[in-house]
């Protein structure tokens, strides 16, 4: 760590600590309902109804849109890596999400469930999670993000293993009056924004938004895995550019909520990935990623303190990636590779809550899924050589129940459990959590629970990997939490919470001679798990806010008993705003500790220490202009790279700089 690394981080920390030292007037007393939905926060994902977090059976954070605006976020990757015990690695073509210490390289987030109002995303080909750009939503669009912790399978089903992330987006009103924004700086990076939303009448309301964005990236990159001169020494030139384009609605009348979205991701890679060549500037490496979503919810309450929820919905995802091989002989052409995706399916679901006598909250509901598009196609390009072409469905049911039982005032009990039906398998997942609240300010949490991850249709594809892949069965963990909450004013909160988790017949990649790419995948992974989490945040006067935290883990594949790759032992992150500044203006710095990990190759990382800066300045009443600074000390520093890649690690960004502007349209 650089001693100004050493500085800033004394800077930081003064300036969260020093102002509770002094706070003549702090904010005003509150009530506990106004606290709870103040300081803790409510939450929906957790339990599939909007409750307290302090009741909720699960760890929660959450981002608020005010919050993603201040401290200028642009991803959700970008979100969720100022997360309290989460961390985002990039391979400079997505965007790969670790949480409790699992954060294996190249694994496409297929252990993180995403959810857009509620309603799953993760495709039905890779089971991808996509957080970055590649998401296709902007976040300037989002109300807040809930981060749930920890296994949501009782609740959600596949994919739910390390935690779910609840993305809620602006509605109506809440998106505000016609506005455009715009933005340029460092790599040639460009964006465009459009908004609008407004409340018709008491039942209507529409919110529109689309939003395009460029970066010419990175002009050279250099990677020492390449480093001759038959490969332009180790430098990709213009290779690390980026084009999105994003559409987003939503449309209420009565007792319904229609929400359509789009987005597509075009990516230039540099990194040579999967044997391609290195440095092409004529068929050079490119994927394209497009997501729509079209779904539509249906709730209406119903007599005795319940409601009823009814939804129907349209996902489709598709990937083309171009990748040029080595030709026959030195001067030959290269040999270009088209690899296709397309994963659509329909989905139906409902659930029923209700407030039952001796204070009991019951949920059953079910789900359907009717996976119509499951298609894998790969062959070569001029001259066009066919190589593979899946087309597969299925479908997949499901029925949970969950139930929240208050013993006594101070003694709450939750349980539940979910049976999901697939062609060849049936997994059973419970989870159990007892909340004991002491005083109206503190609760304590004892948390239980079983998720699985079902093998998805590229890992079954037995052309590329044999027919043992046929027998795979889905991954399992156990974990247990606990969790202990205090709010002793209405100004801080602090948490604390340790864990430790099972993971039994991981699906992993191993070496297998005969098949089409050497490889194979079978359940043999097993890991065990243990960590600490502690967090503070705090509200003070003169409109400063902050938030710390630190965590403690250790992440260990137990058959060779080595901490897993990727998988740093510490991290502390630390956001502090000040708000009360000339023309409400608002000042934003977040400084995010990486501990040290190791790579696949079993080269070490050093620490890394990156500080983003952001401002927001009201210039009149419906002009703003805005500045961020990412990487603000220019730290050079790598992620390990996955077992696509020659390299074992993959160079980041330095200090970038955005400057932008967003304005109010007249109203009419």
């Amino acid at each position: 760590m650089t001693t100004r690394t050493h500085v800033l981080l004394l800077v930081v920390l003064s300036l969260a600590v020093a102002p509770a030292a002094s706070a003549q007037d702090p904010l005003p007393e509150l009530s506990l309902e106004d606290l709870m939905q103040l300081d803790s926060g409510r939450v929906f994902g957790a339990s599939l109804r909007t409750q307290p977090v302090t009741e909720a059976p699960s760890s929660v954070s959450f981002v608020t849109a005010e919050e993603i605006a201040r401290y200028g976020y642009r991803s959700l990757a970008e979100i969720l890596n100022g997360v309290r015990g989460l961390y985002v690695t990039n391979d400079r073509n997505f965007s790969f999400l670790g949480a409790r210490g699992f954060g294996k390289p190249g694994a496409y987030n297929s252990r993180i469930l995403l959810l857009v109002n509620g309603h799953r995303v993760n495709d039905n080909v890779f089971g991808q999670a996509e957080i970055g750009p590649e998401f296709g939503l902007d976040p300037a669009l989002f109300e807040r993000v809930e981060i749930i912790r920890g296994p949501g399978s009782a609740l959600y089903g596949d994919s739910a293993v390390f935690a779910v992330v609840n993305v809620i987006t602006k509605a109506g009103e809440a998106l505000g009056p016609a506005a455009v924004a715009a933005d340029a700086g460092s790599l040639g990076t460009r964006m465009l924004r459009g908004t609008a939303g407004r409340r018709f009448s008491h039942d209507v309301r529409v919110a529109l938004a689309g939003t395009y964005e460029a970066s010419d990236g990175v002009g050279r990159l250099y990677f020492p895995a390449f480093d001759s001169p038959a490969t332009n020494n180790g430098i990709a030139s213009g290779l690390d550019g980026e084009r999105v384009a994003q559409f987003y609605t939503q449309v209420s009348v009565g007792h319904f909520t229609f929400t359509g979205a789009y987005g597509s991701r075009r990516r230039d890679v540099p990194t040579a990935s999967f044997g391609t060549l290195f440095n092409e500037q004529q068929s050079h490496e490119e994927t394209t990623d497009r997501h729509t979503l079209a779904d539509l919810e249906y709730t209406r309450p119903i007599v005795d303190k319940g409601h009823v929820t009814l939804r129907a919905s349209y996902d489709r995802f598709s990937y083309d990636g171009t990748y040029p091989f080595a030709g026959a002989d030195q001067n030959a052409p290269a040999l270009v590779g088209r690899n296709s995706v397309v994963g659509a399916r329909w989905s139906l679901a409902g659930r029923v809550t209700r407030t039952l006598p001796a204070r009991q909250v019951l949920t059953v509901g079910a789900e359907f899924i009717d996976n119509i598009q499951q298609e894998q196609d790969f062959g070569y390009i001029n001259p066009t050589i066919p190589v593979l072409a899946v087309s597969r469905s299925s479908t997949q049911r499901a029925f949970y129940l969950d139930d929240q039982l208050k013993l006594r005032p101070w003694l709450i009990f939750n349980g539940g459990v979910r049976y999901d039906r697939y062609a060849r398998f049936d997994p059973l997942t419970p989870r159990v959590g007892v909340i004991v609240a002491p005083s109206p300010t503190q609760s304590f949490k004892y948390l239980y629970g079983r998720a699985f991850r079902a093998p998805n249709e590229y890992e079954q594809d037995s052309y590329y990997f044999g027919d043992t892949v046929a027998g795979l069965q889905p991954e399992t963990i156990d974990t247990h939490e606990l969790v202990w909450e205090r709010y002793p004013a209405d100004w801080v909160r602090t948490s604390v919470s340790g864990y430790w988790y099972d993971a039994h017949r991981l699906i992993t990649l191993v070496p297998a001679v005969g098949t089409f790419l050497e490889t194979t995948y079978v359940n043999s992974g097993h890991v065990r798990a243990r960590g600490l989490e502690f967090e503070t945040q705090m509200r003070l006067s003169h409109g400063v806010e902050s938030i710390a935290s630190y965590t403690l883990q250790r992440a260990r594949d137990t058959e060779t008993d080595m901490a897993l790759a990727n998988s740093p032992a510490q991290m502390g992150k630390l956001r502090v705003s000040v708000r009360a500044l000339p023309r409400a203006s608002s000042l934003a710095l977040e400084v995010l500790v990486l501990g040290s990990r190791r790579s696949l190759a079993g080269a070490t990382l050093p620490t890394v220490v990156t500080a983003n800066l952001t401002a927001i300045v009201p210039l009149t009443r419906t002009l703003n202009l805005t500045g961020s600074l990412r990487n603000l000390f220019d730290e050079s520093y790598a992620d390990p790279a996955s077992d696509a890649h020659r390299e074992d690690l993959v160079p980041q960004n330095g200090r970038t700089l955005r400057i932008g502007v967003r304005v109010k349209l007249p109203s009419h």
